[in-house]
């Protein structure tokens, strides 16, 4: 018998948004009825989620959700310090172009041809030789 969403949550101690949404990106498969209800399979379920054991094993357990919080937060702690560390790099990147781009604009404008003398009508011409 499939689990509703919100039972499939009940059966692995995580919240409904975190089971729909690994329905969503593929992790688990779930089927939605025709009053738009979502029912996953627990084999299916569980293969992703284990079942929460039961509240009879020991209530002074730490919960499951804590320890996902833990490692979900030293996982993103390294994720931002290595964006910072590329964010780093792309800057010294930037300075690096715009320094370039300096010199070559300085080289071009040393380089450049003056503006080249209006030609002499032949009127002109004649005079300046006579």
């Amino acid at each position: 018998m499939p689990y509703t969403l919100a039972a499939a949550a009940a059966a692995c101690g995580v919240n409904k948004s975190t089971v729909l949404r690994a329905i969503k990106s593929g992790k688990v498969s779930g089927t939605k009825d025709v009053n738009g209800e979502w029912h996953v399979e627990p084999a299916e379920l569980h293969r992703v989620y284990p079942p929460v054991a039961d509240a009879a094993a020991g209530t002074d357990a730490m919960p499951r959700h804590a320890t996902g919080d833990a490692a979900a937060l030293a996982m993103a702690q390294q994720r931002t310090a290595q964006a910072e560390e590329r964010l780093s790099e792309l800057k010294a990147m930037l300075e690096d172009m715009r320094s370039d781009r300096d010199a070559w604009r300085d080289q071009a404008q040393r380089l450049t041809l003056p503006s080249p003398q209006p030609s002499l009508s032949w009127w002109r011409w004649l005079r300046s030789t006579g």
